[in-house]
């Protein structure tokens, strides 16, 4: 059973939040001690990884979906945060990457066989793991990757979540070339075999690169503590995707975009100003009917772990946002 946490005070200002000058306090490294980690077998006996705890005054469920080469190791932060607005937290990694199960043979691979096994995962930690927890409101909360496999979730399964809020969501990705023609390079060079797939032209095992070349943010304490973290724990360390991964993530994008266009929930989608990582276009695309879309200014693809201004501005967003529904 996940662990239920001393009560913490409600915080509503930003000034309440984390901050980059005191990463791991000894607040948070206690609320960590507090917090379950488990995992659980997928349909196809593939063992995937997830951290939860549940808030003793709980004001809700946040489920967090993260992006491409992440775990939920990455978001001790950001669940210490929503923990004290009073919500209990959910996170899963996704299969191929974190602490779940690879499926290739070299751990490095960023690989998926097919884009909606992912999305089946997400919907097995939510039967076999979320939903045993007593019933309240579930919200969802998804970053680059995750945002895109939240979105077909919840066009897949509706009536689960009561609003949902993307970070820099992976309608798209950022290219260098058309993407039509990308696809079909990616399709063509794409050797087919599922244990040994082949990386993405240039694609390299894990490496982590000087901070003044990073495209994901503008926080070096931050970004620093992001490497650390995989540096001590190497099984969270992930290269490049291969050419089948980017084939079905571009095939996945356009999906998510028709998906987002006619959810029906609340939907907020917070875009980097300055992402490079993916494609701003094609999340306004998405911005219709009951999708939302808030820029924040001065950040690049990790929103949540920004620099206090920006990430304080996008945490304050998606609490109101929540709280509003």
């Amino acid at each position: 059973m996940p662990n239920a946490a001393e009560p913490a005070p409600s915080l509503s200002t930003a000034s309440s939040f984390s901050s980059e000058h005191h990463l791991n306090s000894p607040e948070q490294t206690a609320f960590w001690q507090q917090v379950t980690q488990s995992s659980f077998k997928a349909n196809d006996d593939v063992s995937l990884a997830y951290a939860c705890i549940i808030n003793p005054n709980s004001i809700g469920t946040i489920v967090l979906s993260s992006g491409r080469v992440e775990s939920y190791l990455k978001y001790k932060e950001l669940m210490f945060d929503l923990y004290l607005q009073g919500y209990s937290l959910f996170a899963i990694d996704h299969r191929g990457q974190g602490l779940s199960s690879r499926t290739t043979t070299d751990p490095h691979k960023g690989h998926i066989d097919k884009f909606q096994r992912y999305v089946d995962d997400f919907g097995d930690f939510i039967n076999k793991v979320v939903k045993p927890q007593p019933e309240e409101d579930y919200f969802l909360v998804g970053h680059s990757m995750g945002g895109a496999i939240g979105t077909l979730y919840l066009e897949q399964h509706s009536g689960v979540f009561k609003a949902a809020v993307f970070s820099a969501p992976m309608y798209g990705i950022k290219l260098p070339l058309p993407k039509r023609f990308i696809r079909w390079l990616a399709a063509r060079l794409d050797n087919h075999n599922k244990q040994q797939p082949n990386y993405v032209l240039g694609g390299k095992g894990y490496h982590a690169d000087e901070f003044d070349k990073n495209d994901l943010t503008n926080s070096k304490l931050r970004y620093q503590d992001y490497r650390k973290l995989y540096e001590q724990e190497p099984k969270l360390q992930l290269g490049s995707p291969t050419n089948h991964w980017l084939v079905e993530s571009i095939d996945a994008g356009d999906d998510a975009i028709k998906a987002a266009q006619n959810i029906d929930i609340p939907l907020l989608v917070l875009q980097a100003e300055e992402d490079t990582i993916v494609s701003n276009t094609a999340q306004k695309k998405a911005a219709t009917g009951q999708c939302k879309l808030l820029k924040i200014p001065y950040a690049r693809h990790e929103i949540f772990m920004e620099r206090d201004k920006a990430r304080n501005l996008a945490l304050s967003a998606l609490l109101a946002f929540l709280q509003q529904t």
